[in-house]
This record gives structure tokens, sequence and C-alpha cells, in this order.
């Protein structure tokens, strides 16, 4: 569970601190999320949905959504949310419930670091290094990790999803990363490279519309507009 404020909490900590530290903080997590049936009683807090975290030990109520969540319920499928909890009364307006308050789903898929073992290089996506600007960059770092190198994120090197990456300053943006395969014609043609989100690796879910593919003689198993 990743708290915005620059402070990272693990499942376990989040349930050491009372609800009131949390409220109007924004939250991110993954896991499953389940339609819930309320019962009809005075006092009696009703949920719509709950969400339960990849570690099985979190579970968090659902209240109100600002996003359909109809498509993901029930599913079995690992989804991110991000959201904020809220007080509120239970039904008749009777005693205190804390919700969790859904804002965005599946909108936080990451590029993972790409580490070198060769030449222990480490280049990370979308890294914010101006904080006058805003400007985003992509960064290679070398042991013991200082900056060696930077490239600007702007209209002209940036490549959407599906996009040619060959190039030499081409950064992937949508969350991807470059991918780089054979085409028909094997090792002995040439190699292609395109921004894709792989879904390959347990665990891994492709965002809202889109599923994990297959596609030969392509990336591989990579996400795909529905």
């Amino acid at each position: 569970m990743i708290f915005t404020k620059h402070q990272q909490f693990t499942g376990l900590l989040v349930l050491l601190y009372s609800v009131s530290s949390l409220a109007a903080e924004k939250v991110s997590l993954s896991g499953t999320v389940e339609a819930v049936a309320c019962a009809a009683a005075c006092g009696i807090c009703c949920p719509t949905h709950r969400v339960i975290d990849t570690s099985a030990t979190l579970i968090l109520q659902i209240g109100n959504a600002f996003v359909d969540l109809s498509k993901i319920s029930d599913d079995g499928q690992v989804h991110q949310l991000s959201g904020y909890f809220y007080e509120t009364t239970g039904q008749c307006g009777i005693g205190e419930c804390t919700l969790f308050a859904v804002e965005q789903i599946d909108q936080q898929q990451i590029a993972e670091p790409a580490y070198d073992l060769a030449t222990e290089e480490l280049s990370i996506q979308s890294i914010v290094i101006d904080d006058v600007d805003g400007a985003r960059y992509a960064v290679t770092l070398s042991a013991p990790f200082n900056v060696v190198s930077s490239v600007e994120l702007t209209e002209q090197n940036t490549v959407a999803q599906g996009g040619d990456c060959a190039g030499e300053n081409a950064i992937c943006t949508d969350d991807t990363v470059c991918v780089a395969y054979f085409g028909i014609a094997g090792s002995q043609g040439p190699e292609f490279h395109s921004c894709e989100i792989p879904c390959s690796h347990p665990g891994a879910s492709c965002p809202l519309g889109q599923s994990c593919v297959t596609i030969a003689d392509g990336p591989g198993q990579v996400c795909a507009i529905d």
C-alpha cells in the first residue's frame, strides 16, 4: 500500500494507524474486488464492494466509487485501485462508518527499472527531476547509482503503446517498456522494438479495457486493447 505524501507503509502498518490519520490521504493498492450485500438494519454500514489486497491480510470496504466497478467485480483478477478513506453514518443515520472511496482503477501500471548486469547500469523511466517546471526524464544510473545520463521526455521522443521504440532517444510512455523481438524470419531477420505492457510474469495484469494476448512472431505475451 502506497501513500502519496512520500510515505510507504505495508498493509500491516496501515492496520496500526487510526482511521482518522488516514482521512484525506490518497491510497493506492492492488487486490481483487468483490460485490457485497448489505443487511437492512439501522446502524449497519453498507459497502457496495470490498477489495482484498494481494497479501490477503487487508480488506477495505468500498462505499463510493467514481468509476464503474461492475466491470472488474468478482472476476478474480488483481486490479490497481486508488482513493481515500471517508467517514459516514450507518443506515438510518445511526452509528459511524469508515469506508473507502475509489477514484481510479487500473491506472498505475509502472514500467519496471531495467538493470544491466554487465555495465552495472540501472535505467528508470518517468522520474521527476526538475521541481521547477515538472519535466520528466528517463534516467540511467551507474553503480553506486550516480546519475550518468538523462533524457527529457518530449512529444518528439516519446512513443505510445504499440509504437516503434527502436530510435536512439525513443522513450516509451503510458507505463510501457521497450520490448525487442524477431519477426517471422526469426533470429536471421531484423530485430524489432515496440512499446508494450508484458503480461507473461505471474500476477501481471493489464489495464482496464485491455487483455493479455500472445502475438506470434511479435513481442509475445503483451496487453492489447479488447
